[in-house]
């Protein structure tokens, strides 16, 4: 029996030790290797012979999304599961259209993360029902422009019109402008709902926030 070789990417010692004990149940599935961020994923991916990854979304340093580029990068036929306690929708969003072939969420069972391990080690994708119902009505949701979603970050920040001007260089009448895009592709009318719905959604995080 060919066993399915399994690289675990997450960044708190005690998920990767439980992650590790659940997958040793299981005959048909080992351990090819572990880190606790994204730095070295790419090239421990390759260097382990891994058939598939399993990365966490949230790290500090170099975090999954960022880490899952790079792995594609190196390899577009890498086969990526994300596992993560995220369901904010900007995180499945990027995930899925970077081209991870898996979402599972870490509440879940263990039997339900094997499944995902099993479904895209054989070329499949595992995206569960709520995922994809996140990431539909997220794919429907209007674009910020990179400089908008930047506006709208420093918002999150704390930092004020001026502030967010002095930061990117520009006027604070360009400031009000791209905020008021942002707060109509948000569907909000001032400060207090754009941070609210920046946060809710996984546009933007408040400082110290990994």
């Amino acid at each position: 029996m060919k066993k399915i070789k399994v690289l675990l990417v997450d960044d708190h010692a005690v998920v990767r030790m439980g992650l590790k004990y659940a997958l040793s149940l299981f005959k048909d599935i080992e351990l090819a290797g572990e880190l606790s961020d994204g730095e070295r994923a790419a090239e421990l991916m390759k260097s382990s012979g891994a058939d598939v990854a399993l990365l966490d979304i949230r790290m500090p340093g170099k975090d999954g999304l960022a880490a899952l580029g790079e792995m594609l990068a190196a390899d577009p036929s890498a086969k990526v599961v994300m596992l993560t306690t995220s369901s904010m929708e900007e995180d499945v969003y990027a995930a899925l259209n970077a081209g991870a072939k898996g979402y599972v969420l870490k509440d879940r069972n263990p039997e339900n993360i094997v499944k995902a391990v099993r479904t895209v080690a054989e070329g499949g994708t595992f995206i569960p029902d709520d995922i994809k119902a996140i990431y539909k009505a997220r794919s429907e949701e209007p674009e910020l422009t990179p400089t908008e979603r930047e506006a709208v970050g420093l918002l999150v920040q704390g930092l004020s019109n001026k502030a967010i001007a002095e930061k990117v260089g520009i006027s604070e009448d360009g400031v009000k402008v791209r905020l008021k895009h942002a707060y109509e592709k948000l569907g909000v009318n001032d400060r207090a709902g754009a941070i609210s719905v920046a946060i809710r959604r996984g546009i933007a995080r408040p400082a110290g926030v990994v």
